[in-house]
């Protein structure tokens, strides 16, 4: 019994692959090792750029959260402090 040579988890009787890696061992014979990393930087890995930009988006997004929770917060007390003026005003 040996442990997959790629993945290093799954337990293999007959080879050295479990049948997961064996198919992306077979993609690899196919379209190329080369081919197949790259396909896997571009997708699967993030440069400085790209974590930049989805730092930037979680920041805006719970900016904007905040935003909405503090004014649904205050639109209540705004409605009463209206409504206290409108009825001194009369």
């Amino acid at each position: 019994m040996f442990n997959c040579y790629l993945c290093e988890k799954e337990s293999c009787y007959t080879s050295w692959f479990c049948d997961d890696c064996r198919k992306i061992k077979n993609i690899m014979n196919v379209y190329g090792k080369e081919d197949v990393l790259d396909i896997l930087n571009k997708t699967c890995l993030r440069d400085n750029k790209q974590v930049g930009y989805k730092i930037d988006t979680i920041i805006k997004s719970n900016a904007l959260k905040k935003i909405e929770q503090t004014k649904n917060e205050l639109e209540p007390r705004l409605e009463q402090m209206v409504l206290r003026k409108k009825k001194n005003l009369t």
